[in-house]
């Protein structure tokens, strides 16, 4: 049966929205929600195969944890000129709003009652308490929705057990993500997961039924991984915490479908972020025993065909090379191309509004920029990848920079220059070629001034 979503986001700032099925084999494929000048939009597709959780986003506006399913016909209708207003404005109707009515009740709920402080942002006491609570309304809220006799909706109880299952490993993520943050000891570090959470879950954690949770995938995928690794080093100091640790460690401890999800996500990552070709190599073999161990054929064509992604990429970054030309509009409204700083030597940042590493380099960034403000020989160049418009606007506020902004709206430098992690620094030459794409950041003092220095010489 086909799924339909439709509906209308009024005052929307994008003109196309993004969303996302998984197959049986959890393989992502996007599809675009496209809208017309009044926001309205419609969508009918044959590729929702099961019954999952999603969301609907673009780089202004998200609607997360969306119940989608075959044959569900969705009507979504808000207001979207920010992620705030969509949050607190949107409805659901049709087949398919009961599942869905719980987590828009969530929204509704938590954009009433939000407290300042943020629970990363809590100490242990409190923390616990934050969870308790929350534990307690989202409780209430699955017995409201999902525990009546469906109207109109099939999969109420499947979604219903996803939302328990998301709602229990959500508890868990809190706590080993609070470790994660503090510097407790191994005794702390385990006493408080253990006296916090139930051990007979914890003593069973890899069981398949638990793997219809979205949050059970993402959270004991990653961050149980990363308690895993913090206490083991806790107790013994002399582990090297690196990838081939972190594969034999997911190889050894995890079981059934999560432990091929886990090693599938985490060899991906690592090609993703990979930067020569010396580390793609050392990674084939290195993925060898581990390729050979998934029963899933889809990651293992998917990792092949990482790797293949990636060395095309890499070919077109090699150093000495003709920088990848670009066109980008400034938040002053003037367009600039990679052409127009031909003889000067091109130190150029990619940011994001969201992300606060690269924020927290801009007093370093404007300490580097007036060092060489009366040097016409070089340009320095910020442009924000994966942002929205709105965003970086605010945040060029709040922060002030004094040299060129531009927004990579289309996701062309993003691609190009390879920003698979950010900050991203890179220096480009007088004749406008690759001379460092991984350029030390404004902070490392001399050693970036000493770079630029150099190129400004030649």
């Amino acid at each position: 049966m086909p799924f339909i979503i439709q509906g209308q986001i009024t005052n929307c700032p994008e003109s196309k929205l993004m969303i996302l099925f998984k197959d049986n084999n959890e393989t992502p494929t996007i599809d675009t929600l496209h809208l017309d000048k009044t926001g309205h939009f419609y969508l009918k597709t044959n590729k929702v195969i099961k019954p999952q959780r999603t969301s609907i986003q673009q780089k202004n506006i998200q609607i997360n944890d969306l119940f989608i399913a075959p044959g569900y016909n969705l009507t979504i209708t808000g207001n979207g000129q920010d992620f705030i207003s969509l949050y607190t404005s949107k409805k659901i109707t049709g087949i398919g709003s009961e599942s869905n009515q719980y987590r828009f009740l969530l929204d509704s709920i938590l954009a009433a009652t939000k407290g300042k402080t943020s629970w990363y942002e809590m100490n242990e006491t409190d923390l616990l308490a934050y969870i308790k609570k929350d534990q307690k309304l989202k409780d209430s809220l699955v017995h409201f929705v999902f525990d009546k006799k469906p109207v109109n909706d099939k999969y109420l109880s499947y979604f219903g057990k996803m939302t328990r299952y998301d709602n229990q490993f959500n508890k868990l993520y809190l706590l080993l993500a609070h470790v994660d943050m503090n510097k407790y000891d191994y005794d702390k570090s385990v006493s408080l997961v253990r006296n916090n959470f139930d051990n007979k879950i914890l003593d069973h954690l890899f069981q398949d039924d638990y793997f219809i949770s979205p949050d059970y995938q993402t959270w004991i995928g990653v961050e149980y991984l990363n308690y895993l690794i913090k206490v083991n080093m806790l107790k013994d100091p002399t582990i090297k915490k690196d990838l081939a640790y972190k594969l034999e460690t997911i190889n050894k401890v995890y079981k059934g479908k999560l432990r091929e999800f886990t090693l599938y996500h985490a060899m991906d990552a690592a090609i993703y972020q990979c930067k020569s070709f010396e580390n793609t190599n050392r990674y084939k073999e290195l993925f060898k025993p581990y390729l050979n161990s998934l029963t899933n054929i889809s990651y293992k064509n998917l990792i092949k065909t990482q790797f293949i992604d990636k060395e095309v990429e890499l070919l077109k970054t090699q150093i000495g090379k003709p920088a990848p030309p670009f066109t980008l509009m400034s938040n002053l409204d003037k367009t600039y191309s990679l052409n127009d700083f031909k003889g000067k030597v091109l130190y150029i940042d990619l940011w994001a509004s969201w992300c606060g590493s690269c924020r927290e380099e801009m007093p370093d960034f404007k300490k580097l920029v007036n060092k060489f403000k009366n040097n016409p020989q070089i340009v320095f160049l910020s442009i924000a990848v994966s942002d929205g418009i709105n965003e970086w606007k605010k945040a060029l506020n709040e922060d002030k920079p004094d040299w060129i902004q531009l927004l990579d709206k289309d996701g062309v430098i993003q691609k190009s220059y390879v920003a698979s992690a950010i900050p991203k620094y890179i220096l480009i030459d007088k004749q406008g070629n690759i001379v460092n794409f991984d350029a030390p950041q404004p902070g490392s003092g001399e050693k970036i001034e000493k770079l630029l220095l150099s190129e400004i010489a030649k």
